[in-house]
């Protein structure tokens, strides 16, 4: 068991020290930069936690789900006091795969547009708007 422990442990310390890292943070200003995520976890999950225990309801129900929040709220201060990294100088900016010929425009076609803006029915001699109407009687209508 201490070999799987060790293991997690390891995956957790490269974990926060690639963080430090995207942190680019002087060694004096590093601690503060770790205490907002934490102050942030630790207001979170015992904000729900007294709100659970002054409720009534059963532990099991909401520790989970304040250690959820306080997990989501630490990384949402991480993901926000991490510096803003530049795009690449040949990035067009709409987040899409370069690999992409450039699309060129269909071949121009005159009948394709005649078809469209041909009128489907002949006008009667009326004009084209004008139906025929036809008497509607109620189906429980006797004659």
């Amino acid at each position: 068991m201490s070999h799987f422990a060790r293991m997690i442990w390891m995956l957790v310390s490269s974990q926060v020290r690639g963080i430090d890292r995207r942190f680019r943070a002087p060694s004096g200003r590093r601690l503060w930069l770790w205490a907002i995520p934490l102050g942030g976890f630790a207001v979170c999950a015992s904000i729900l936690v007294v709100a659970g225990a002054m409720t009534g309801v059963w532990a099991a129900e909401y520790i989970p789900t304040a250690l959820f929040e306080g997990l989501v709220i630490s990384g949402l201060f991480i993901v926000c006091l991490a510096p803003v990294t530049d795009p690449p100088d040949n990035d067009p900016g709409d987040r899409g795969p370069d690999t992409d010929p450039a699309s060129s425009p269909p071949p121009f076609d005159p009948t394709l547009w005649v078809a469209l803006f041909r009128d489907p029915e002949p006008a009667s001699s009326g004009g084209p708007h004008v139906q025929e109407e036809t008497r509607r009687e109620p189906v429980e209508a006797q004659r």
